[in-house]
């Protein structure tokens, strides 16, 4: 992926506090809901209550597809990104503690609970993009381009690529 692209579907994600996520229900039929989201670069976070169908249907099958689109003024300023990924719960105490804090600084409130307390009985569910569509009215209209990123070497969030120590 090109610096370029990967830059503008961070910008995308940080200008987004919601996303349409979609899972494969037991039937086969895809289930689409909206939940609010936080990113460590290509690493994208969400909570859900324990037993939500979310849960139960990445349990059965990790595939999902989602879409996060930022406000715009008009649909000549649309930027967008729609992406296959796949889903896991995480489980990892260092991993929480991150997600909450990304939680804490992208949704901030007065009186809001320490890090460990803002994920109390939310289960976690990262999403690991595979291919990105990215979106860019601004360019031209039906400007859309497909990016792979199952064979890209580059990280995929800070914990992939830790500051060097200079």
């Amino acid at each position: 992926m090109e610096l370029e692209q990967r830059q503008l579907i961070l910008s995308i994600l940080g200008r987004a506090d919601t996303l349409t996520v979609a899972t494969v229900r037991e039937d086969g039929w895809p289930h689409a809901t909206v939940v609010s989201f936080v990113n460590d670069e290509l690493d994208i976070y969400f909570g859900t209550a324990p037993h939500s169908q979310k849960i139960g249907n990445i349990a059965r099958d990790s595939r999902v597809s989602a879409t996060v689109t930022p406000d715009h003024e008009t649909s000549k300023d649309i930027q967008a990104i729609s992406l296959a990924a796949r889903a896991e719960r995480v489980t990892d105490p260092g991993e929480l503690l991150r997600v909450a804090d990304l939680v804490l600084r992208k949704f901030p409130r007065p009186g809001r609970p320490a890090p460990a307390a803002v994920l109390e009985g939310v289960v976690v569910v990262r999403l690991r993009p595979t291919i990105v569509s990215v979106l860019d009215y601004s360019r031209t209209f039906g400007q859309t381009e497909l990016i792979d990123l199952r064979d890209d070497q580059a990280p995929r969030s800070r914990q992939d690529n830790p500051p060097s120590s200079s």
